[in-house]
């Protein structure tokens, strides 16, 4: 039974170099151990000679399990160590890869003890300094507003914030992102994070056509680098939408491989049915699927990456159904964007908990969809109850190593989802909890764009509605409150603070804290008054 007690993932998620410091993970099961120690050698070679030890922390805990953590300094590369645990039943206890052992032989530990070793820089877990304040606002460029310019506007088919249709144009682009920037640094924001912005017949641009201008739409390649040039004086960096796993049916290079068949040098760019059809994007046909297990397609793209990076500046990329795209192409594109700028982020749109992308060698980190549910499950569907959230938050930061956690991009809906609001009937007190715990729980915080001021919207297309500028219909609640956590998350308890969840009688808190601050956040999950504290309220405590 105690061999089934206690868990310890080395070399990706349990054990990560960070800050010229090791962090050491280990859980194990409720009420095992009274304490725990980490004893280890960052020279496994000297293990033998002697070991040093640290009393590891018991930093969270749900219904089933306790997370202890310890970060070690690094003197050498060739870090090995062991578990050493004094059990609640009076008998002190090893753990290795071997498992749960009352004896412990360090003669034979060269066979048997953790390791991490070999950590070549290159090969590390890397948080740029940047992504710690980070503070994100996604952008649905045609309908965030319209600037002025001398495009011409006869594709335009509805006026401005009538609600849109599956193929309605509204006429936003990249000039009205660039006017309104001074808002959105007002706001507090440092990181755009844009969908696509490339050639292509949709609204949505998704289906793209030409990978290498932007479309005319938008204001084509000038307005992009202006939008940048302008964004990177108030310190804003921009993400763009990398649509790499298929392209639109229009697109020449599609084209020229369903016309030439074998013939053409696109063919093997595709994947082609024996009746001549082909794979899609789920079942849409005009989106053909790439076959991103093709080196050439994994060599155009990189290439697409770093000319926008290296000609444009733009400073990351989220990756549109990345979880449909090879592991190869995912290595060799960050190989070539991060040997562009070693401080780029690569956020990859996975729904579920995808551990094995984010070793350091495919994306930073990936859209946070576990944390939307356990939300709207909280606060929108009320299909669990305080303890299950915490659980569920709890788990789900161990899933990752420390240095992910800092990347993963957190939110409350996006472009592909009902906006929270309307899941919550409305409620916007329920709206801004979800939105403080957004914030308070780590990672980057990610605002979908109009969220703050309070607007409504079902599942695609309506989600997707304009951005109403009058001011008079804003909920300025909501704003305010935007505005106070973004401020909040720059500090250092929200940027670089541990991670603390604590339930205690329908009550969840979160706490950040520091040498230099703690800030907590105390929810009433619940449907009747605690503590002062509306139900499925909030409460900022500093």
């Amino acid at each position: 039974m105690l061999n089934l007690s206690i868990n310890h993932i080395d070399g990706t998620v349990d054990a990560c170099p960070f800050d010229n410091k090791m962090h050491i993970r280990l859980r194990m099961q409720k009420g095992l151990a009274k304490s725990v120690k980490l004893v280890y050698n960052c020279d496994k070679n000297l293990w033998f000679k002697s070991r040093d030890s640290a009393q590891m922390e018991l930093t969270q805990v749900d219904s089933e399990l306790e997370y202890y953590n310890v970060f070690v300094p690094l003197t050498d590369t060739r870090f090995a160590y062991i578990f050493e645990l004094e059990c609640n039943d009076g008998i002190k206890r090893y753990f290795s890869e071997e498992g749960l052992s009352e004896q412990y032989d360090h003669n034979y530990a060269y066979m048997n003890f953790f390791q991490y070793t070999s950590q070549f820089t290159c090969d590390i877990v890397n948080v740029p300094e940047w992504v710690k304040t980070a503070v994100c606002y996604q952008i649905f460029p045609e309908r965030f507003f319209v600037g002025k310019s001398d495009k011409n506007t006869d594709y335009i088919t509805a006026k401005w914030g009538e609600i849109p249709t599956p193929t309605s144009f509204h006429g936003g682009d990249l000039t009205g992102v660039c006017e309104k920037l001074d808002y959105l640094e007002d706001l507090g924001v440092n990181l755009i994070y844009m969908t696509p912005i490339f050639c292509s017949p949709s609204n949505h641009k998704y289906d793209i056509t030409d990978y290498e201008n932007v479309d005319s739409a938008f204001g084509g390649n000038e307005a992009l680098k202006k939008l940048v040039d302008n964004a990177h004086i108030r310190g804003i960096k921009i993400m763009l939408d990398g649509v790499f796993n298929h392209c639109s049916w229009e697109n020449p290079i599609f084209i020229d491989a369903q016309k030439n068949g074998k013939n053409s040098k696109y063919y093997d760019w595709f994947f082609w049915n024996e009746d001549g059809t082909y794979r899609t994007f789920g079942s849409v046909k005009y989106m053909p699927k790439l076959n991103t297990g093709n080196s050439q397609v994994m060599e155009y793209f990189s290439k697409v990456a770093v000319k926008w990076m290296k000609e444009y500046n733009v400073d990351g990329w989220r990756l549109d159904v990345s979880d449909e795209i090879s592991h190869k192409f995912l290595r060799r594109f960050r190989e070539a964007v991060t040997e562009q700028n070693p401080d780029a982020i690569i956020i990859g749109e996975d729904w579920h908990r995808p551990a094995r992308y984010l070793n350091g060698d495919e994306y930073d980190g990936t859209m946070n969809y576990p944390l939307t549910k356990a939300c709207l499950d909280l606060l929108a569907f009320k299909t669990i109850d305080s303890v299950t959230f915490r659980d569920r938050l709890v788990k789900l930061y161990n899933t990752y190593n420390i240095a992910t956690n800092y990347k993963m991009l957190n939110l409350l809906g996006t472009h592909d989802t009902d906006r929270f609001l309307s899941r919550v009937d409305g409620d916007g007190n329920r709206l801004r909890t979800a939105m403080a715990i957004m914030f308070f729980y780590p990672g980057i915080p990610c605002v979908y764009y109009a969220d703050e001021i309070g607007t409504e919207g079902g599942y695609d297309p309506d989600c997707r509605r304009c951005f109403d500028w009058n001011k008079e219909n804003w909920d300025i609640e909501s704003y305010n409150l935007i505005k106070e956590l973004m401020k909040l998350k720059k500090e250092p308890a929200l940027s670089y603070g541990c991670f603390d969840i604590t339930e205690n009688g329908g009550m969840v808190t979160i706490t950040r804290s520091c040498k230099e601050q703690t800030v907590a956040l105390k929810i009433n999950a619940t449907e009747n008054i605690k503590s002062g504290i509306a139900p499925f309220g909030f409460e900022i405590i500093k």
